[in-house]
């Protein structure tokens, strides 16, 4: 089993989009796939299920392994560990562990747990800062999954740092404007740091088996608008200035070893048209850009929109197979 995670502490680059046809995409190629909604605002919960599937989840709350936080309220509570989850089919071979609003309150006991994983006596904190990377694999395990993909909100708090260690690569999803390249700036040393200090905590006190590394392996591109496949004017420059702050602040390449262009870059996963008008009506209609049909509302040059997403989602998620070894 391979796990990814598309981060980036910038919202509205599209990490919740990707990694919702990527799923889709990949079960289509033949692997088993697993989404686990580790974003307490559930965005791709919410479009994987529908609104009578996610209301009837979460409002039997008494049911414990029905979403995130229920599989891991002992954990957060001091009462007990992860409880075993009930998986939602989403479509054949893929399944996803739904979001819950509650998962937030787990923050707190992850952001005191990370802050004594370097003491000597530091079992509990272990315990609880490990919960969602054991939870994932047993998630995986449950259905024989082959890839894990982890839905993670746009920020750099103690949630997402207890998520990432469930991920063995981290893909960045940019945008060529200047808040996705300061979000750059942010993601790269933080990621650079709780690596580190995860590092270390293990000599003192190893994880569970298996543990990832969270390790960055590129960035995908999503253009604003396109002409001829590349950013319109106003975007160029932002695009072009995306292979060095992702190389510096990143992967900290040595400035003469650092490309000059995103086209020239093997870190660059793809540059993926935005697909903007597809989006609302993929969402509304709880399926993957590609399966667009007229019925869904799609009409005129959107048929031709429809067909490119398929061709270029075929190819990121080859890409990404590629990158992940599967």
């Amino acid at each position: 089993m391979k796990s990814l995670a598309l981060f980036n502490n910038k919202g509205g680059v599209g990490k919740t989009t990707l990694t919702f046809n990527i799923a889709h995409m990949a079960a289509r190629q033949g692997l088993r796939t697993l989404i686990l909604d580790y974003d307490p605002q559930c965005n791709v919960s919410a479009i994987a299920l529908s609104e009578e599937s996610l209301f009837e989840i979460w409002e039997n709350a008494s049911e414990y392994g029905t979403t995130v936080a229920r599989c891991i309220d002992l954990v957060r509570r001091g009462k007990g560990d992860i409880v075993e989850p009930r998986l939602e089919e989403a479509a054949d071979d893929l399944w996803i562990l739904p979001g819950d609003l509650a998962l937030s309150r787990f923050e707190q006991a992850l952001a005191e747990g990370w802050g004594q994983i370097h003491a000597s006596d530091n079992e509990r904190a272990m315990h609880v800062t490990t919960a969602l990377q054991r939870l994932a694999d047993r998630a995986a395990r449950s259905v024989g999954a082959d890839l894990v993909l982890l839905d993670v909100g746009p920020n750099l708090g103690a949630l997402n740092r207890a998520a990432l260690l469930a991920a063995d690569a981290v893909v960045v999803p940019v945008a060529p404007d200047l808040f996705s390249l300061q979000g750059l700036k942010n993601v790269g040393p933080t990621m650079r740091e709780w690596r580190l200090d995860w590092e270390r905590a293990q000599e003192r006190t190893p994880g569970p088996s298996g543990a990832r590394s969270f390790e960055p392996r590129g960035y995908i591109v999503q253009q604003h608008l396109a002409r001829v496949d590349r950013p319109v004017r106003g975007y160029e420059k932002w695009a072009a200035q995306i292979p060095g702050v992702f190389h510096e602040q990143v992967l900290e390449t040595p400035e003469r070893s650092r490309p000059a262009r995103v086209e020239d870059d093997p870190y660059c996963v793809t540059m993926l048209k935005h697909f903007a008008s597809l989006v609302p009506l993929a969402q509304l209609v709880r399926k993957p850009i590609f399966d667009l049909k007229q019925a869904d509302g799609v009409g005129g040059g959107q048929i031709q929109a429809v067909a490119k997403a398929r061709i270029e989602f075929e190819q990121l998620t080859g890409k990404l197979r590629a990158l992940l070894g599967i």
